[in-house]
């Protein structure tokens, strides 16, 4: 097929906006939004490299950025007592972030704060183990009461951080069930399909429930505002 190039360009689709979960709470930074950005440099068949165009923009340091704001689905409960389940691995962590603290400010306004369970997942410890010392210190001020990470290749075979959840079926039942907990999910769609038949396994297993009712189950929690999830491929 022969065409002008300006008939080839009128197919193709215009670039798209890039979405990023705010990673701060707008209590304690007020006057700044923080992001966490992946940069994106991968390897081409030819030898060349692929620089992502907006992560290696904002790596660069620009002066100025086009931005917008749109409604998140990530909302803290109303009850600040509830326990929350975040599960963030990579730069998934971001919200998660932003909740830790969120929860460590109403805390230090006195506010009865239920307990705080994050599951973090990356591939070494040395090289992505991103905000390391920030979790760390959130742990040790107790805002953050568990810390689970997976280190996906620093083993023989592979761990994520849904191999984490179900290690920990028991206690995350009681998290979901019987103290009405909240779950959050943020991440690449297939971390999140595999931490959903995790999920569906537990709640199956613990709840005593087919695998179609524990899918209802799930889907319920979601309805209500409970089982929450931004994904991306």
């Amino acid at each position: 097929i022969e065409m002008p190039l300006e008939h080839f360009l009128s197919f193709c689709s215009p670039m798209q906006t890039r979405f990023f979960t705010i990673s701060s709470s707008s209590s304690v930074h007020p006057k700044s939004v923080h992001l966490t950005v992946a940069v994106t440099d991968n390897p081409r068949p030819d030898g060349t490299v692929f620089h992502g165009v907006c992560s290696n923009f904002l790596a660069n340091k620009p002066s100025t950025a086009r931005v917008f704001i749109r409604p998140s689905t990530f909302r803290l409960p109303a009850d600040v007592s509830r326990p929350i389940i975040m599960i963030g691995p990579g730069t998934g962590v971001a919200p998660m972030r932003a909740f830790l603290q969120e929860r460590e400010f109403q805390k230090k306004r006195g506010s009865r704060v239920g307990k705080n369970v994050l599951y973090f997942g990356c591939k070494h410890e040395s090289l992505d183990y991103i905000y390391k010392d920030e979790l760390q210190q959130f742990k040790n001020d107790g805002v953050l009461d568990i810390l689970r990470i997976a280190f996906s290749r620093e083993s023989a075979v592979k761990f994520y951080v849904q191999h984490l959840l179900k290690q920990n079926a028991a206690e995350t039942w009681d998290f979901i069930e019987k103290q009405a907990g909240y779950i959050y999910v943020c991440g690449g769609v297939k971390m999140g399909q595999d931490v959903m038949e995790a999920l569906k396994e537990i709640v199956a297993s613990h709840g005593k429930l087919t695998p179609e009712a524990a899918k209802e189950y799930l889907n319920k929690l979601s309805h209500n505002g409970r089982f929450v999830q931004e994904l991306w491929a």
